[in-house]
């Protein structure tokens, strides 16, 4: 068995980084990294700020899905399940002829998106998204893209990236090629107007400006370094089997050239 490797085997995303139980983490990780980069690049003009939205997912419907919607109030109460205990001895019941049943279990994913803010005005210049598979898929898509639509029809520019396979890419107007990732700028100042890169697994993610405050020149972003540290920062190299493939499930053509690149850097036996 071969030993694995500490460095990000891919010159950018790294596929096997998509699987969902990695993903959450693999999502907050980036997005901190972000912050403390750009943070240090766009002092003293601009605050960088991470904000978070929550989806309440319900149980899942016949088509296996959860349900999603945003909380207008979340209500975390530590003693709630103390002064349940009490309520189910002390509180009277309904008639003889009510049943009792249960209310579908929610559960709670909550997501982190930046906001750069000029310091001069408290204007939001940016929003920049990192998409999640809540954000691709069911009801979680509806929901993103009416705040995807807010971002258009107002001031700020939007960056949106999307490092994840499964799931249809976000919507544009234009012919577009095939690719693995996406990540879109819209520059509010040339709307509807924007800039799409469509990139594979087997390239760098590609280096974009995020526009800025008009007049600025606006701020270059490189993601391939920020990758690589969260690859090594969270140990994704001691959870990830190399043996086996992505998913979800490459072309012939990409599965042959992964085998290839993962043999070449010891991550992959000859026998596999």
């Amino acid at each position: 068995m071969t030993t694995q490797l500490s460095e990000n085997p891919f010159a950018g995303m790294n596929p096997y980084l998509e699987r969902p139980e990695l993903w959450h983490g693999i999502h907050q990780w980036v997005i901190a990294e972000l912050a403390r980069t750009l943070g240090s690049q766009l002092r003293p003009d601009y605050l960088v700020r991470i904000e978070q939205r929550a989806y309440v997912s319900e149980e899942p419907d016949t088509s296996g899905r959860r349900s999603s919607r945003i909380p207008d109030i979340m209500v975390l109460d530590p003693g709630w399940a103390a002064e349940r205990a009490v309520a189910l001895e002390t509180e009277p019941r309904q008639t003889e002829d009510a049943i009792t049943v249960e209310l579908p279990a929610l559960e709670v994913e909550r997501e982190n998106y930046l906001k750069i803010i000029r310091v001069s005005n408290r204007e939001v210049v940016a929003v920049l998204e990192l998409l999640s598979p809540t954000n691709k898929s069911s009801k979680g898509r509806q929901e993103y893209l009416s705040k995807r639509a807010e971002v258009q029809y107002s001031l700020a520019h939007l960056v949106e990236i999307d490092l994840l396979r499964a799931g249809p890419p976000m919507p544009v107007v234009g012919d577009v090629p095939g690719g693995d990732y996406r990540i879109l700028i819209s520059n509010a100042r040339l709307a509807p107007d924007a800039s799409l890169y469509v990139f594979s697994m087997r390239q760098p993610i590609p280096i974009f400006m995020m526009p800025l405050a008009q007049g600025s020149e606006g701020i270059a972003i490189d993601l391939n370094p920020i990758i690589d540290e969260v690859y090594i920062l969270g140990s994704y190299d001691r959870d990830i089997d190399y043996q086996q493939d992505p998913e979800p499930p490459l072309s012939d053509s990409d599965r042959i050239w992964l085998d290839q690149l993962l043999r070449e850097k010891g991550l992959r036996d000859a026998t596999v």
